[in-house]
């Protein structure tokens, strides 16, 4: 008997959007047999059928509209379809992460931006700074557990030239209490972390990047947490908003709680208090580290009016009561030194589109700043790691009371001119005025307390952008003036300190741009260059009282930024989304302000330029998603920075000396050069658009081993923080369509020795168990 041969048929074809180029990764699928390719780099695809019939093929890009297609073949037959798909706005919201419009709106912008959508973490019971910590370019440097100092890194920069906004409000100078290892993730909506240039609506003098906490903006909603965890951690927090959809009225509460013991184990060298030796290592508990805060944020207006999109008059009432257990390095231990800080600020917001003109945008912000910082050393006695003492003649560094009143008003404008749906201006106005007045009951005479501490700072900046259909740009110029009132000190001819009062004025200008254009639809290159400015910030002229002392001849510092970068979206399948994105940076800094810590003098500290710095780096950030179940990320930071300054300058009363930088050629010590995260998590759902959920994940923190000394004068090079690796696990479960869920996380699981600056160790292995409610429609 003789049996039929069934020939095999061919569609081929090309694939472009509607302006012809090629959609590499587009999903071609046979509908009757779910069989399907995916379109090459040039966005040709090649298909086979076994049998002649009809058949349905379905074309699908992310983003796009989805094309179907119905085939007549006979057998053996070559046919060739070309589509061309169409871009679909509403597809694009939907795709990857809630809230997709506006997070895509901002990574598309022409700026090195990283954009984390906050919705995700609300579970978590974590603080923004954990958050940051995992995000290609960022390193939180943090000094123990809750509440620690922290240094925030970003692409080569750190400390004060990294700046931060809660919405477009600088926070910089808000107290010990408003740092974002205090603010819980779920207060906010998005978090934007700019590297190298900003946008203007944003105002300030930052050198190379920022932060931006954009708040949620429900209309009603009401988020309630409560965690606990290891080392006696307790953090809460209630936020909630209410709007009268009829006359517009609008309430919002912020509110957070934090309190830690942080007893942790650490492993050092005793002194031994009758003979001054260092006894063998032992591993020790912190005995004087606890820490607590709160603040409160209420606003009160209205929305959606005439007059006003948004008119918020507000108050933020915040502080903190923290001990102090070491000094720069943990050669030194306290055992009763202590700070407090409390702010009472009052906020004002307004803002509105086309106003008196279409096109035409306001917005407005407005602090005033109370702050009151203690610093409380009064115990006469010395104490070592094992928590013995014995009596001193002073007290544990220098008997003070000190009090450093800070007043503050800030404001900002930005003005914006839409020209047309292509082109427009914006222009902004940034105004500070500080004041600081100090006392102190242990030395009510001493003249430092005499002399005026203050500094205004006015910043200008107008930009002009452009929004093609591909390109997208601006180009801006930016003004910055600096007037400071301190005061200088000096040995006499007799050996006695005399003091004099210093003003300073500088005028600084600026320049940048910035541009973006799509060479495919999710293949995105970026670039942009700035000549920039940051002017001193309070605590690095005027110093804080306790650690950092007073500088009167800080210069502002300057820097010529380049970034280059590029990131690539495709799809396999349709359901699985990669995406990879890689950055070149360049900085070329002077005049670079950094804090000089001696570590032989583990006390004294001072903001200090350096002349010279030169920083390359790169970073690279790939993230795989599977539908909305499968998530994994890995990215990884390079930096080099180094020290490009032959000589140092001292300058005082008695004038201008000049010594050998034995650091000239090397990198500059204690900034970590290599890091990186990886992490992956699933999520198990009843259906696709179920909020109940159970929700597992795996996390990897990585930092390669740096000194914390010049390295080439330390000890035998033995002064270095050695490599780190941090495993931690995440496990979360919603019920009853996401109102209540639970969370549990486990950090540093295997209790690795992990240190930070100057080898000041962080906690081991912790948990944290969080539990939260939400509601959005309580009212």
């Amino acid at each position: 008997m003789a049996t039929a041969q069934t020939q095999t048929s061919t569609i081929q074809g090309k694939i472009t959007d509607t302006y012809g180029t090629p959609l590499l990764g587009t999903t071609i699928l046979l509908k009757e047999s779910n069989h399907g390719t995916v379109a090459d780099v040039n966005g040709n695809y090649n298909i086979q059928v076994a049998n002649n019939k009809i058949i349905t093929l379905q074309f699908s890009y992310v983003g796009f509209k989805t094309v179907n297609r119905t085939v007549d073949l006979q057998n053996g037959e070559i046919k060739t379809i070309n589509i061309q798909l169409e871009e679909d706005a509403a597809a694009l919201d939907e795709v990857s992460i809630k809230s997709k419009s506006e997070i895509r709106i901002k990574r598309e912008e022409a700026y090195a931006i990283n954009v984390i959508n906050a919705k995700e973490l609300y579970n978590s019971g974590a603080d923004i700074n954990k958050v940051l910590d995992r995000t290609s370019g960022v390193r939180v440097r943090q000094n123990g557990g809750l509440g620690s100092d922290f240094t925030f890194s970003l692409n080569g920069f750190s400390g004060r030239q990294v700046k931060f906004f809660l919405d477009g409000i600088p926070i910089d100078n808000f107290g010990s209490s408003l740092t974002l290892n205090n603010y819980p993730v779920n207060l906010a909506k998005r978090i934007e972390i700019y590297k190298g240039v900003l946008p203007i609506s944003l105002g300030s003098d930052a050198l190379g990047g920022a932060v931006n906490i954009v708040t949620r903006d429900d209309a009603n909603y009401l988020d309630a947490s409560y965690g606990f965890g290891a080392l006696n951690t307790h953090r809460a927090s209630v936020n909630l908003a209410y709007t009268n959809p009829k006359n517009g009225f609008t309430a919002k509460l912020i509110s957070f709680y934090n309190y830690s013991d942080n007893n942790y184990k650490v492993k050092v060298r005793p002194i031994d208090l009758q003979t001054n030796q260092r006894l063998p290592e032992q591993e020790v508990e912190r005995f004087h580290d606890d820490y607590e805060s709160a603040t409160a944020q209420v606003e009160i207006g209205v929305r959606d009016k005439p007059y006003a999109d948004k008119l918020l008059l507000g108050f933020i009432a915040s502080g903190n009561d923290k001990q102090i257990q070491t000094g720069v390095t943990m050669n030194q231990v306290f055992g009763a030194r202590t700070s407090n800080s409390r702010a009472l600020i009052p906020t004002l917001k307004y803002s509105k589109e086309n106003l008196f003109a279409n096109g035409l945008d306001v917005k407005f912000y407005g602090v005033y700043n109370n702050t009151r910082n203690r610093f409380i050393d009064t115990t006469r006695v010395r104490y070592n790691w094992l928590g013995e003492n014995i009596p001193s003649t002073q007290a544990e560094f220098s008997r003070t009371q000190l009090e450093n009143k800070d007043k503050e008003l800030l404001t900002t404008t930005n003005v914006s001119y839409a020209i047309d749906e292509n082109y427009g201006l914006s222009i902004n106005y940034l105004f500070t005025d500080f004041k600081r007045t100090s006392s102190d009951v242990e030395n009510p005479n001493s003249p430092t307390l005499q002399f005026p501490q203050s500094l205004t700072k006015n910043i200008l900046g107008l930009a002009y952008q452009a929004k093609l259909e591909r390109f997208t740009g601006t180009a801006f110029a930016k003004a910055y003036f600096l007037n400071a009132e301190t005061f200088v000190s000096d040995f006499n001819a007799s050996g006695e300190t005399q003091f004099e009062k210093t003003n300073s004025n500088t005028d600084n200008y600026g320049f940048g741009a910035a541009a973006s254009y799509f060479i495919l639809p999710k293949l995105q290159a970026k670039t942009s260059y700035e000549h920039t400015y940051r002017l001193p910030q309070p605590t690095e002229l005027l110093g804080d009282g306790l650690f950092t002392t007073r500088n009167s001849n800080l210069k502002p510092e300057t820097s010529d930024n380049l970034n280059i970068g590029v990131k690539y979206e495709f799809n396999v399948v349709e359901v699985n989304t990669i995406s990879v994105e890689a950055n070149y940076l360049l900085r070329k800094s002077k005049d670079f302000i950094r804090l000089d810590q001696s570590v032989s003098q583990p006390v004294a500290r001072q903001f200090v330029n350096l002349g010279d710095v030169v920083t390359n780096g790169f970073e690279i950030d790939v993230q795989y998603k599977y539908k909305s179940n499968l998530r994994a990320g890995l990215n990884l930071t390079y930096q080099s920075i180094i020290d490009k300054q032959e000589f140092l300058s001292s300058s005082n009363l008695g004038g201008t000396t000049q010594s050998p930088n034995f650091n000239y050629g090397f990198k500059v010590p204690n900034i970590p050069y290599l890091y990186g995260n990886a992490n992956v998590d699933y999520t198990f759902k009843k259906s696709e658009n179920s909020k109940s959920q159970f929700n597992i994940g795996y996390s990897l923190n990585y930092v390669e081993e740096y000194f914390f000394t010049p390295n080439q004068i330390g000890a035998n090079n033995q002064d270095n923080i050695p490599m780190q690796l941090s495993h931690n696990l995440r496990a979360g479960y919603s019920l009853a369509d996401g109102k209540f869920n639970i969370s549990l996380a486990l950090d540093n699981i295997t209790n690795e020795d992990l240190f930070d600056n100057y080898l000041l160790q962080k906690p081991g292995r912790s948990f944290f168990l969080n539990l939260r409610y939400y509601i959005d429609k309580p009212f």
